[in-house]
């Protein structure tokens, strides 16, 4: 049997953005010495997170102040160990988006959805998968057979029960306004692959998925150079999909890894254009504009470091 061909939402994502990023990230496995403050403050929020719901499983929800101090001390235990880990891989320029922060927003987080106990039950955490993407159709059976088998890997955030339905909860973290990030999330291709992942490779058929998003901000002083107050809020909302949804998803899917298939055979890796600057400069786009065969690229500032969802720890 020939081998697996194995994809990410991550890489999927990737790929869609810039070719050349998804081959320079994920094939050659750079990765740039600098590292982004949104993203190890994104990586501790969601340890504490698994560290908090971890404990719940065990012991239960807390309800004296010793039990509540224990579940939080839990969240923030794993939280600083990530934290940790992160900032020893790389260097950051630091901003408001420290420990200190996430361990506020925290308090913050469960403060605002204090009622949880009355409702939810946490059935599990990081829930890695491998789903294999097997035809429904002929289109489906015609694009596949062009492909190794196909698998979808991931890892979701939680399992839950809420008011007696299998629900999926994943967290996100964001410095943007958060009614415009939350228009966006039922069409969010995490959303809907992990809502299939759950119908086809979990045993916990979830009704729809849980976008638990929390905003953090803060301006920075144009005279001191300190950053001000800082901003929290947050949100979770339902995305529930039909069956038509989650086989557009699949198709495009299945289409994203024939062209990355293409891509891999005809070693193309065209730059796009359009994605240099989203969020900022693309940590990648130096390397881009020495316009010069990998094999002569000045490297000095990366690393590299390649990154699979399963074997994350």
């Amino acid at each position: 049997m020939s081998e697996s061909f194995i994809l990410d939402n991550s890489k999927r994502s990737t790929y869609r953005q810039c070719k050349m990023k998804y081959y320079l990230q994920h094939i050659k496995g750079l990765q740039p010495n600098f590292g982004s403050t949104a993203l190890r403050y994104g990586s501790t929020w969601h340890a504490i997170q698994e560290g908090y719901y971890s404990h719940i499983i065990k012991h239960g929800w807390p309800e004296s102040q010793n039990e509540i101090v224990a579940a939080i001390s839990a969240g923030l235990s794993f939280g600083m160990t990530v934290w940790d880990r992160e900032t020893k891989k790389r260097q950051f320029v630091d901003d408001y988006k420290n420990f200190n922060t996430a361990a506020n927003a925290f308090n913050e987080y469960l403060a605002y959805f204090i009622e949880d106990k009355n409702f939810i039950e946490v059935i599990a955490t990081e829930k890695k998968f491998e789903c294999e993407l097997l035809p429904e159709n002929s289109l489906e059976e015609k694009l596949l057979s062009m492909l190794p088998p196909v698998k979808f890997t991931g890892k979701i955030d939680l399992e839950i029960k809420m008011d007696e339905q299998n629900w999926i909860l994943d967290f996100k973290t964001t410095g943007w306004i958060l009614n415009q990030i939350i228009s966006k999330a039922n069409r969010s291709p995490q959303f809907i692959g992990y809502s299939y992942a759950g119908k086809h490779a979990l045993d916990f058929e979830p009704v729809g998925c849980l976008g638990s998003f929390a905003y953090i901000g803060s301006t920075k002083s144009k005279v001191t150079g300190l950053w001000g107050k800082i901003r929290s809020d947050f949100r979770r909302v339902p995305q529930i999909y039909t069956k038509e949804d989650l086989s557009a998803w699949k198709l495009s899917f299945i289409d994203t890894c024939l062209d990355i298939q293409r891509s891999t055979k005809e070693n193309l890796w065209p730059e796009s254009f359009d994605n240099c600057h989203q969020y900022g400069a693309c940590p990648y786009l130096k390397l881009c504009q020495q316009h010069k065969p990998f094999e002569e690229l000045y490297l000095e500032g990366y690393h590299e470091e390649f990154w699979d969802v399963l074997e994350e720890g």
